[in-house]
């Protein structure tokens, strides 16, 4: 039932996000979306719908890293366990076990995802699941329990309280948080 309650009222956001009203609203009635706003609830519905991220499109969780490959060329960088697109603000994490190295995460690191700072993600989603300062680095995480799991990066909230976002990943998620 949590799960259930939890999916609805991450749609529901999801849809408010993008000015889902009434018929009787009208432009005038409702507020000016700030750009910040915007990629807030583009970051989120990419992640809900079809486990990307903004920069990753049209890949996700889930693909083949040799269906990048096909389509964007040879990773810039490669490691075994990650595969870094630099030209596209992306790294692919992906597991060598399989001929088809599927993509079990991606780090969106875009230069547009610094001009949302920590305040604005919590106003427009509400508080997280979890959030935890570590090695400088502020992780603030969001998941359905269900799709997809999101960790914002946030530069050290001990220097400034309203930090700039760094990057983002946008994994599956992880079933036994229940």
């Amino acid at each position: 039932m949590n799960r259930l309650i939890r999916s609805f009222t991450m749609l529901t956001l999801v849809a408010l996000m993008f000015n889902v009203g009434t018929v009787h609203e009208t432009k005038a009635a409702q507020p000016a979306k700030s750009a910040s706003d915007r990629l807030i609830g583009n970051i989120m519905r990419l992640a809900s719908e079809s486990q990307q991220s903004i920069s990753s499109r049209p890949f996700s969780v889930g693909d083949s890293l040799k269906k990048v490959e096909k389509s964007w060329g040879q990773p810039e960088d490669l490691s075994t366990v990650a595969a870094n697109y630099w030209s596209h603000d992306v790294r692919f994490f992906y597991d060598e076990s399989n001929a088809k190295k599927t993509i079990t995460a991606i780090d969106d690191f875009s230069p547009k995802l610094q001009t949302i700072h920590l305040s604005e993600l919590k106003d427009l989603i509400g508080e997280p699941d979890s959030a935890e300062e570590q090695e400088g680095m502020y992780y603030v995480t969001y998941t359905d329990n269900e799709i997809y799991k999101i960790v914002f990066v946030f530069e050290s909230a001990w220097i400034n309280p309203n930090p700039k976002l760094s990057m983002y990943t946008v994994e599956a998620a992880d079933e036994s948080c229940d």
